[in-house]
């Protein structure tokens, strides 16, 4: 039976925050409220894939009453339970069992998972995400692609999702930085959420994760092709983040700092230009720093706590902090180099011990050796270096502190060992090969420069490392 739900999570937000914020100090609390103790640490996974059709290639769009994103979306609620969730009349998200679709602006496809305990349990979600998604877009001739970047479609040949969020944020977007609708419009990635238990705790996991953040995007590199043929970059992907809005995205200086980081981030988010806020259910735009709106207030608007909320949802650094941490750095993948990718955060920043040593890898870069690794990294991936020192051996370190943490983690709570959700990254050390450079070799020579044969390839629901 078809089900539409009536709000948005917008909306919901937008009434469930009404109070009104009079100054600054009133948010000095905001990100403690997510202090968790350690039993109640779960993990979460935001997963993009890139829609196409299955013979070009190319991208899907939106509408249209077969082959299109709306068609999938409209048999999924009709035909396999979910519930739409509609702007104007059209899906924009779908929920299911507290597992959500939503959409990026190019028709990008996300599952945003329910938290999980355990990696096993992730791992059956995502897969019957993947294989559902899969199997209802091939009666379209549509498949979808654990990539980075769209490798056949130009910018403007690729139709926007009718959200009216989109509308405003590509008009400030499109003036702030050379790449920001590519990044909109042409890019999926991979973004794993943790739980902190205090300042301290989320200050020394969000410091490390930063602070190798380009190492994961160099092992995770999958954005290697653009119109057909190779674009320079291992990840094109990170290369466009690093030209969109520098206001917004990027490092933080500060993270790399021992200061406390609820008051940092903070400071750093009330400096950030606003985009927009949302009232009675509908899309205003502001445009000036949240500091500013709390202060001044904006043609006759006032700052109330749902517009934080919303605010920090538009800040886009290569780690992010709401009342939880997000690692952004990697690009799409297969699903399980997804797993992978959760595994091995998850064993460096979920052990105390493994959270020192990796940041210990890094922690000798000054600020300047740090800024020259993240930009080498988007064209030399594992060949680029940190220091003078290869990512592949920083690479090959992080993935051995990840296993030994897991297995502390294991040990002390009498559960099973994640370990092996590893098991591809072995693969990409051993080979010391990227899934970009593979990509690449393969594309070259037994695809023959082939988008049909490229699409069979990277649409495959591939999770056989693993009993699926």
């Amino acid at each position: 039976m078809a089900q539409d739900a009536t709000l948005s999570t917008d909306l919901d937000r937008d009434r469930a925050g009404q109070e009104p914020i009079h100054h600054p100090e009133e948010l000095s609390g905001w990100f403690a409220v997510g202090n968790k103790p350690r039993e109640r640490w779960g993990t979460g996974l935001e997963y993009e894939r890139l829609g196409v059709f299955t013979g070009s290639g190319q991208a899907i769009p939106y509408a249209g009453e077969s082959r299109s994103l709306r068609a999938i979306l409209e048999e999924l609620v009709r035909s396999h339970g979910w519930t739409a969730w509609r702007e104007e009349g059209r899906p924009i998200a779908l929920s299911r069992d507290d597992t959500w679709l939503t959409l990026e602006p190019g028709s990008q496809a996300e599952m945003s998972s329910r938290i999980h305990f355990n990696l096993v349990s992730m791992r059956d979600e995502l897969c019957d995400f993947v294989s559902v998604l899969s199997q209802v877009s091939a009666a379209h001739g549509i498949s979808w692609l654990g990539l980075g970047l769209q490798p056949f479609t130009a910018l403007d040949a690729i139709q926007w999702v009718p959200k009216a969020r989109y509308r405003l944020m590509s008009a400030h977007l499109q003036g702030a930085g050379g790449h920001g609708l590519d990044m909109m419009k042409r890019t999926a990635g991979i973004q794993v959420n943790l739980d902190y238990s205090d300042e301290a705790d989320a200050g020394a996991k969000f410091r490390t994760l930063m602070g190798i953040s380009p190492v994961i995007t160099a092992l995770f590199a999958n954005s290697p092709l653009d119109d057909g043929r190779p674009n320079g970059f291992m990840s094109s992907r990170a290369a466009i983040w690093q030209d969109t809005d520098p206001a917004r995205c990027g490092l933080l200086r500060f993270a790399l700092d021992d200061r406390p980081l609820f008051s940092a981030y903070l400071e750093y988010a009330l400096d950030v230009p606003m985009m927009f806020v949302m009232r009675d259910g509908g899309w205003l735009e502001v445009r000036v720093p949240f500091r500013n709106f709390i202060r001044d207030g904006y043609q006759g608007l006032t700052a109330r706590m749902a517009d934080w909320d919303l605010h920090l949802t538009t800040l886009f650094p290569d780690v992010r902090l709401k009342r939880f941490i997000e690692a952004r750095c990697a690009d799409s993948a297969d699903a399980s180099l997804a797993m992978a990718q959760v595994a091995l955060i998850q064993g460096i920043l979920y052990d105390s011990k493994a959270t020192r040593q990796a940041w210990e890898l890094v922690s000798r870069l000054t600020w300047e050796e740090f800024q020259a690794f993240h930009l080498d990294v988007p064209r030399r991936g594992l060949h680029a270096e940190a220091g003078g020192r290869p990512v592949l051996s920083l690479a090959a370190e992080l993935v051995a502190i990840a296993r030994e943490g897991l297995g502390r983690t294991a040990a002390a709570t009498g559960t099973a060992d994640d370990a092996l959700f590893l098991a591809p990254l072995d693969i990409i050390l051993r080979d010391g090969e990227s899934p970009a450079r593979r990509l690449l070799r393969l594309w070259e020579n037994s695809m023959a420069n082939d988008p049909a044969r490229l699409v069979q390839h990277l649409a495959q629901v591939n999770l056989d490392c693993y009993k699926c």
